[in-house]
C-alpha cells in the first residue's frame, strides 16, 4: 500500500477532499501484473461540480504500448457516495467489502464504508430465492430452446444468465456481495466454494447436456444444504411468494435477471 499512500499525496492538500480509498483487485490475494489501483476520491459536492471534467478521472498506463492502466482516480461527491447505500448493483456493495482506507481525517467515509459492505440478511434471503429459482428456469428454457433446434445466439445467453443466476447465489450462501464477473471464479475459490461445485459448473460449461445440467443442480443443492439453507427444499412455496406476493413480485423486478 506505500505506492497508493504516494501516489495519493497531492489530494491530500486539495480543498474539499472528505476522504480516500483503495478497491479493486489490488486489494485481493489474487491480484495480478495486470491488476491497477483503483483509488477513489470523495470530495464535497460544491467541490466536485468546481472541478474540471478533466480532473474527476484522472488515470495513468504503465507503458503506451501495452496500454495496461497502472493507476486510476475517481472523484465522488458526497451525497452520490452516500446514496450508494440504497443501490442494487453489487458493484457497489462488493468492492467495499475489501476497500482499504487510505485517508479519513474526519472519520467520516469509513462508517458509509461499512454500511456499503454489509450485507443485510433479508436481502440475502431474497436474493437467494430469486436467483436460486431463476437459475432453474434458465436452465429448463436453455433445454426447451434446444428441442427446437440450432440456435446458438439464444442457447448462449440463456446459458450465460442461468450461470449468472447460480455464481451470486453461490456469493450470497456464504454471506457475501456477488463479485464482479471477472473475478467470480478467483472470489469463488477465496470463500472456499467446494471445488467439486466449481467442477460441476465447468463441466456443463463444457458439454452443457442435460445430464450435465442435473449434475449441476444436485451439486448446487448441496451446497446450499452444507451452508445450513432450506429454503430451496419448499419449490412450491418459494414458487408461490415469487410469483403471487407483493414482496416476491418486488424482490424479482429488484434483483431479477435483466
Amino acid at each position: 500500500m506505500e505506492r497508493a499512500h504516494q501516489l495519493i499525496k497531492p489530494y491530500l492538500e486539495k480543498s474539499g477532499v472528505i476522504g480516500i480509498y483503495l478497491v479493486g483487485s489490488a486489494t485481493r490475494p489474487h491480484a495480478d501484473e495486470l491488476s491497477d489501483l483503483d483509488i477513489e476520491v470523495i470530495v464535497e459536492d460544491d467541490a466536485y461540480a468546481n472541478t474540471p471534467m478533466n480532473e474527476r478521472q484522472v488515470f495513468a498506463f504503465k507503458d503506451e504500448e501495452s496500454r495496461v492502466v497502472d493507476y486510476e482516480f475517481y472523484l465522488i461527491p458526497w451525497s452520490d457516495f452516500v446514496a450508494l447505500k440504497d443501490s442494487a448493483h453489487d458493484l457497489f456493495h462488493y468492492p467495499y467489502q475489501h476497500a482499504i482506507v487510505l485517508h479519513d481525517p474526519d472519520q467520516r467515509i469509513g462508517p458509509v464504508i461499512e454500511e456499503l459492505a454489509a450485507l443485510p440478511e433479508e436481502i440475502r434471503i431474497e436474493r437467494m430465492t430469486v436467483h436460486f429459482l431463476e437459475f432453474l428456469y434458465r436452465l429448463g428454457r436453455s433445454r426447451k430452446t434446444g428441442d427446437r433446434g440450432e440456435t446458438p445466439i439464444n442457447q448462449a445467453l440463456l446459458r450465460g444468465d442461468a450461470l449468472s443466476c447460480l455464481t451470486k447465489l453461490l456469493f450470497l450462501a456464504k454471506s457475501s456481495w456477488p463479485s464482479t464477473a471477472h473475478w467470480s471464479e478467483q472470489e469463488l475459490r477465496a470463500l472456499d466454494v467446494s471445488p467439486s461445485l466449481i467442477e460441476a459448473i465447468n463441466t456443463w460449461l463444457e458439454n452443457p447436456v442435460s445430464e450435465h445440467a442435473r449434475a449441476l443442480v444436485g451439486a448446487a443443492r448441496s451446497y446450499l444444504e452444507d451452508c445450513g439453507q432450506t429454503f430451496h427444499q419448499d419449490m412450491e412455496g418459494i414458487q408461490e411468494w415469487l410469483f403471487f406476493t407483493k414482496e416476491g413480485k418486488a424482490a424479482h423486478e429488484r434483483w431479477g435477471c435483466r
